[in-house]
């Protein structure tokens, strides 16, 4: 098997901030899709309409067929997938963006189109462009 990737990156734009004491809220725009990023700690840096880049471990992101309530769900296309023993990985394509999706092979059953999900809290920014 390949050798996976350490870290998805994903250029967003952020579009809201919402704060209560140390929570913080932070909307991101991947072109027409939304992505939620909870953050305990606000940098100084960052501000309604800058560009951040954000980063996802492999392993936190799943893969649903259709479309459901959740945290973060970003329509994806299934670019490759290379079926292992035990684990699989899933390259999908999210707005022009190469994610790589780590799961149980035995969960491996999808087509072209599907949905990517994430907690809001297993995205961080990596730092601000």
């Amino acid at each position: 098997m390949k050798k996976w990737v350490s870290m998805n990156k994903i250029i967003a734009k952020i579009i809201e901030i919402k704060s209560l004491e140390r929570l913080n809220l932070v909307k991101c725009k991947v072109n027409a899709q939304i992505l939620n990023v909870l953050l305990l700690e606000l940098n100084l840096d960052l501000e309604i309409g800058k560009k951040v880049e954000l980063i996802i471990k492999p392993t936190a992101i799943s893969i649903s067929k259709q479309k459901c309530v959740f945290e973060n769900v970003l329509k994806a296309k299934i670019k490759e997938i290379e079926k292992g023993e035990i684990i699989s990985s899933i390259l999908v394509d999210v707005e022009g963006f190469r994610l790589e999706v780590l799961m149980l092979s035995e969960l491996v059953d999808f087509e072209d189109e599907v949905y990517v999900l994430f907690k809001s809290n297993d995205v961080a920014i990596n730092k601000v462009l």
